[in-house]
């Protein structure tokens, strides 16, 4: 597989998961034992899967490295952007294509604007999977 499938296919798996921890461990009504919310993990995470293909499909492998640069900086931006809908998992699959759109504008002109996507992208999935990881003190 091409590094782009690799990176695509990790994220669809790091956005199931968040949507995992989110949505299905825990409970809301006080019962142990039972999911939280089958049916928004479901949902959010075939939402998040038919983005990231979408995104790979028809953004990242149909890209050269001129124009990726400019793409993985839009990428990056509209995942920060959505970051507010990181219990949906919007962000992770606009921050993938923002890591994968980087490195294939690494081999362009425009290294510099590559790389920023690249850090964009990143930046959006560590700091989404660290929402899910770490457990802030009330």
């Amino acid at each position: 597989m091409k590094r782009e499938t690799w990176i695509g296919v990790a994220t669809a798996g790091l956005a199931v998961a968040a949507m995992a921890v989110d949505h299905l461990f825990g409970t809301e009504d006080g019962e142990e034992g039972t999911f939280a919310d089958p049916w928004v993990f479901l949902g959010t995470s075939v939402g998040a899967l038919v983005l990231t293909t979408l995104l790979f499909r028809f953004v990242v492998q149909s890209d050269d490295p001129l124009r990726a640069p400019t793409r993985a900086i839009a990428c990056g931006l509209l995942a920060v952007l959505s970051l507010p809908l990181l219990f949906l998992a919007v962000p992770f699959p606009f921050a993938g294509a923002a890591v994968a759109l980087g490195l294939i504008g690494r081999e362009g002109r425009r290294r510099w604007l590559a790389g920023a996507g690249i850090v964009l992208g990143a930046v959006v999935l560590v700091l989404g999977a660290g929402a899910y990881t770490f457990e802030l003190p009330a």
